[in-house]
């Protein structure tokens, strides 16, 4: 947990110390909209593997601790699968249902019956599928759905999270762990775009990531002002902390 407080000291801070006259009057609005754009830029940061190690969150210790307050557990967040295609047995939940709201997928299992045996596990690559192999797997028995080998796969398309069946078997339940999207950071003082005065909301990223999130912050308003001297600072810090 950052205060916000704190994130917004450490952005006049920044701000004021490289800029001149021109950059260093930014209404509090604008401040509050540029560290929740960092926030998430900073989240996409630490998912993609197109960075500085080409590794993702769960590549080693220090990613996996930057995110892990994001990650949604299994057993929280069961969905209903129903039958959407029959030709290729594919069956799929809404994402949209998940709250809090989804961002990005991690992991997944399923219940399924077959006959008399119900809430049966079907365990799911890690990996999403890519689409172009759906037809490939469906039709390798090496590597296709089997409620006997307690295996499957999964696709995500417009929202919808897509598993299949060999068409012997019924799916039930999706439980799926994602990560979710950060709490929306605010400070009172202002009057939002939904018409409402705004609230206090700490940063839900943890504490020794504060000076990342400031300097993505800095960069964004820096380009935004045509402070070049900030913006330089800021992909500099950003490139060691990486």
């Amino acid at each position: 947990m950052i205060l916000v407080e704190s994130l917004l000291y450490d952005l006049d801070f920044k701000l004021n110390k490289l800029a001149t006259n021109d950059h260093q009057e930014i209404p509090l609005e604008n401040k509050i909209v540029a560290l929740n754009l960092a926030q998430i830029k900073l989240i996409l940061l630490k998912i993609d593997p197109n960075n500085v190690y080409k590794l993702g969150f769960d590549a080693f210790k220090k990613r996996y601790e930057d995110l892990q307050f994001l990650v949604e557990p299994f057993h929280d967040h069961p969905l209903p699968l129903t039958l959407a295609d029959k030709q290729l047995n594919k069956w799929t939940a809404d994402l949209s249902k998940l709250s809090p709201r989804y961002m990005f997928y991690v992991d997944s299992y399923c219940t399924a019956h077959k006959g008399n045996c119900g809430n049966h596990v079907l365990y799911v690559n890690k990996d999403l599928t890519k689409h172009a192999d759906i037809t490939v797997l469906l039709a390798n028995n090496m590597v296709n759905p089997s409620f006997e080998y307690q295996e499957t796969f999964c696709t995500i398309s417009k929202g919808m999270y897509e598993t299949y069946s060999d068409g012997d078997f019924t799916f039930d339940k999706a439980y799926i762990s994602y990560i979710r999207y950060p709490l929306y950071i605010d400070y009172p003082g202002y009057i939002n775009l939904q018409g409402a005065p705004s609230t206090r909301q700490d940063s839900e990223l943890p504490a020794y990531l504060e000076n990342e999130l400031v300097d993505m912050a800095v960069k964004e308003i820096a380009f935004a002002t045509e402070n070049l001297a900030a913006a330089q600072s800021s992909i500099e810090k950003l490139a060691q902390d990486e």
